[in-house]
């Protein structure tokens, strides 16, 4: 995936951001009761502004960290220990947003996909896949994305 420079985010778009990345956005989205409309216009925009249309929101924070939008979580616990596999898994999820892609890089069936993921935020206490992409951040099992003004093949996203 490649990442573009920072643009500066509205304050709501911040806001936005920083409970993708904390793990609280669906606690905050029921809480400020928007209509799942208002959040999914939020969301849209949020990834037309950081050119990530189209993408999961665990690629979404991936993008939103990388580019210094929002700073990484702290964990409230040491990083758990990762087996390789959980680590592909990880990466896997910050940098493609398609279940399929994601279980052919993990050389997962995909029916066990998402019981896999969901073991995977349970381990490492994440909320979704997305905060797990945030706490991947900060224990530095997942790498910021370089910095490239080339476009990437749609298959590597």
């Amino acid at each position: 995936m490649t990442t573009k420079p920072a643009v500066a985010l509205t304050p709501t778009q911040k806001e936005i951001a920083l409970r993708l990345v904390d793990g609280t956005f669906d606690k905050f989205a029921a809480h400020r009761r928007r209509s799942p409309v208002t959040i999914r216009g939020h969301l849209s925009r949020l990834r037309i502004r950081v050119a990530a249309t189209g993408s999961s929101r665990a690629v979404l924070v991936h993008v939103l960290l990388s580019t210094g939008q929002v700073p990484p979580p702290t964990p409230n616990k040491p990083a758990p220990d990762f087996t390789d596999a959980d680590q592909v898994l990880m990466r896997a999820l910050a940098h493609h947003s398609r279940a399929t892609t994601i279980a052919e890089v993990c050389d997962l069936p995909l029916r066990s996909l998402r019981n896999r993921i969901d073991g995977l935020c349970a381990k490492a206490g994440a909320a979704d896949p997305a905060h797990l992409v945030a706490l991947g951040h900060s224990w530095q099992v997942v790498a910021p994305a370089p910095m490239t003004a080339e476009p990437t093949s749609r298959a590597t996203q």
